[in-house]
């Protein structure tokens, strides 16, 4: 799969600030466990994929990155990597891109399928592993639909979550939001939740090409060697 804009707004935007331990659910490519790596310089990061070519894909990207160190690939499902005893409670941060389609046509291939729809992996099920896997003080970070948000929110909270912050992802200023990023914590923080609206865009675009906000650029300007130019 090809790195989407997802998975660079999940990257740049998930707090890893302080943690020691980071999972990586389905990473594919191994892009968030890249980027959260970079950001949090003292933790290790393991990366859980399902699709046997993903894992080869991932474990060749992080072989080709100075951090290769203190990534770990791992070819498993997010659910059966969380009934491990040893896994339990072991992490300070999950973080989380899912495949997320429902009841969407599909594709022939069944690789884009496993990485796009939620039929192997509901969004029950990665909350469960989510709870399973953090420590008491871990919190729970992903990018999920617009659409789908109410569901997400309810089952985190039957769960035991809490939510911390949230931003809502619009592809262009002034539309409806597509995507919503949220962090979610095991403990009582007594804060009011902070959130924020994310465009990706500005207004239309200038010969094609995409006039992209200050602030989608500020989050993944640490990751780009140079933008393109209008």
């Amino acid at each position: 799969m090809k790195v989407g804009t997802d998975a660079l707004l999940l990257g740049a935007w998930a707090d890893v600030s302080k943690a020691r331990r980071i999972v990586d659910a389905g990473t594919g490519s191994g892009i968030v466990a890249l980027m959260a790596c970079q950001r949090a310089p003292n933790a290790e990061v393991v990366g859980v994929e399902l699709e046997p070519n993903a894992v080869i894909e991932a474990k060749a990207n992080v072989a080709r990155s100075c951090w290769s160190d203190r990534i770990s690939v791992v070819e498993d499902s997010i659910q059966s990597f969380a009934t491990a005893a040893e896994n339990e409670g072991l992490f300070d941060a999950f973080l989380i891109n899912p495949p997320f389609f429902h009841g969407k046509p599909k594709s022939p291939d069944k690789a884009r399928n496993l990485a796009r729809h939620d039929d192997t992996l509901p969004y029950e099920s990665f909350l469960d592993a989510a709870w399973k896997l953090l420590s008491e003080e871990g919190d729970l970070q992903l990018v999920w639909p617009w659409d789908r948000w109410t569901e997400l929110k309810l089952g985190a909270e039957m769960r035991g979550f809490h939510l911390l912050r949230k931003a809502e992802i619009c592809g262009r200023e002034g539309h409806e939001p597509l995507r919503v990023l949220s962090h979610w914590t095991k403990r009582i923080t007594g804060e009011i939740h902070q959130n924020e609206v994310i465009s990706v865009e500005l207004g239309e675009r200038l010969d094609g090409q995409p006039q992209l906000s200050d602030r989608y650029k500020a989050l993944l300007s640490p990751y780009v060697i140079s933008w393109p130019q209008p």
